[in-house]
């Protein structure tokens, strides 16, 4: 018996390298694409879990409407609401007074909450234009509007001929302030 030939040996050679390139490969970027696979999948999972919490709060039931006004809480402050909420009631008591009177709004800024007591103040800056009748009739619908507001630091200015505003037109800033139920938050 003779033993194995050079070319068996050569094959058996080749085809233990073979076997090593086919063990490399499968370390090498097969593992990093099965990597891959699986942190895409938890990706997923994530995802497909929030999505599972937007469609539970989206078939619940919505909230009832919003809660009356408790009897002990006076007319005076805005509802024990966010802030933000409060805020908005409040910019939107201010445009409409404006339109109503005849006031331009120029621009409309919130000013910083401060807490007084168990209340908050919130309040607005406001810079408009209009005829000194149209100023009273707003500082009027202000101070009268409910829940109850406080203009302050009134500032006029008549414009000067070089703007070519309207004749009796006059520029002003105010800060209307209200208070609303609990804490600043």
């Amino acid at each position: 018996m003779s033993g194995p030939s050079d070319a068996q040996r050569s094959r058996v050679a080749a085809l233990g390298i073979l076997l090593l390139v086919g063990i490399a490969v499968w370390l090498g970027p097969v593992v990093a694409y099965f990597d891959m696979l699986g942190s895409g999948a938890g990706v997923l999972a994530r995802r497909n879990a929030v999505l599972q919490r937007y469609r539970a709060l989206a078939a619940a039931p919505a909230d009832p409407a919003p809660t009356p006004r408790p009897a002990n809480l006076p007319a005076s402050l805005f509802p024990d609401v966010p802030e933000a909420q409060a805020l908005a009631l409040l910019q939107e008591t201010v445009k409409a007074a404006a339109v109503a009177n005849r006031v331009q709004v120029q621009s409309l800024q919130v000013l910083r909450s401060e807490n007084v007591g168990e209340a908050a103040k919130i309040g607005v800056r406001l810079r408009a234009a209009g005829d000194v009748a149209s100023l009273g009739r707003f500082l009027h619908a202000i101070e009268s509007a409910r829940p109850v507001l406080y203009p302050d630091n009134l500032q006029i200015q008549a414009p000067s001929p070089v703007q070519g505003a309207a004749a009796g037109n006059q520029e002003f800033q105010v800060e209307i302030s209200g208070f609303r139920a609990g804490a600043a938050s």
